[in-house]
């Protein structure tokens, strides 16, 4: 199982797949990577990288504060183990703040940026409210009550294994460490260097998903070369829910934008 060394001891796991540009992706708090279970499909196209964000999964947490610099950190030196100067970062919801601040912090090794469901800030009633609810739910109820949230939210109704492979692994996080996510997620904000991220970007949003509609203008104004695309019938858990639309989607970015 391939580990990669952070800073203070923190060993970052990761796993690697197929061949081809390379696709990082970055999970948001309390999950980890079987986020992306159907994601690997486009390990026949491109060279998928998976990994459990610190005090995820099967990551170690470290004694360090969590900050969105330092997860970025933790991107930076996966990409170092793996002899990979430039990658394609994907973010999911709050994971595409990490990937914002990996693209901002480190231009040089950022191919293209894709996100779905994810901000610059949290500026909305309902998000800030999402957000301090995560961080309730994990002192009060622990990291075993919000595992079994996050899976239900992320399964459909016929999905019952997938929905318990979600919650054994979600619940290998470490209840301060997503506390410190949610908290420094909350808090984070990149609207002003947005303007700095000098490569495509593509956001996914999903049709329902209202209250994060907004933010589409916001990367708009900011970023010269974006894409903004929604998905019809969809919800927020657009990468486990609609995955085969997510994966045409993004294939057809890639193939336009990185490819050509």
């Amino acid at each position: 199982m391939p580990y990669v060394q952070g800073r203070f001891q923190s060993p970052i796991y990761y796993e690697t797949i197929g061949k081809g540009v390379p696709i990082i992706f970055i999970h948001p708090p309390g999950m980890g990577l079987v986020t992306f279970e159907k994601q690997r499909v486009l390990a026949k196209q491109f060279q998928l990288i998976f990994f459990d964000i610190r005090g995820n999964g099967r990551s170690e947490a470290g004694s360090e504060r969590i900050t969105m610099s330092l997860l970025a950190e933790d991107i930076a030196n996966i990409l170092d183990d793996l002899n990979i100067k430039k990658a394609v970062i994907f973010g999911y919801s709050n994971g595409g703040s990490i990937a914002q601040e990996f693209a901002i912090s480190y231009p040089e090794r950022t191919m293209a940026v894709v996100m779905s469901g994810s901000f610059p800030e949290v500026n909305s009633f309902l998000l800030r409210n999402e957000f301090r609810l995560g961080m309730l739910v994990t002192r009060l109820k622990g990291v075993n009550f919000l595992a079994s949230v996050l899976a239900f939210a992320h399964a459909s109704k016929n999905e019952t294994a997938f929905r318990e492979k979600m919650k054994t692994y979600f619940a290998h996080g470490k209840p301060h460490i997503t506390y410190q996510f949610y908290k420094e997620g909350l808090h984070y904000r990149s609207t002003h260097r947005l303007n700095e991220i000098n490569v495509p970007v593509l956001v996914v949003y999903g049709k329902l998903s209202f209250y994060l509609h907004h933010y589409a203008r916001m990367f708009i104004q900011r970023i010269e070369d974006i894409e903004i695309v929604t998905v019809d019938k969809a919800t927020h858990q657009i990468p486990t829910k609609h995955a085969q639309e997510l994966n045409r989607i993004m294939s057809d970015f890639l193939k336009r934008k990185v490819l050509h």
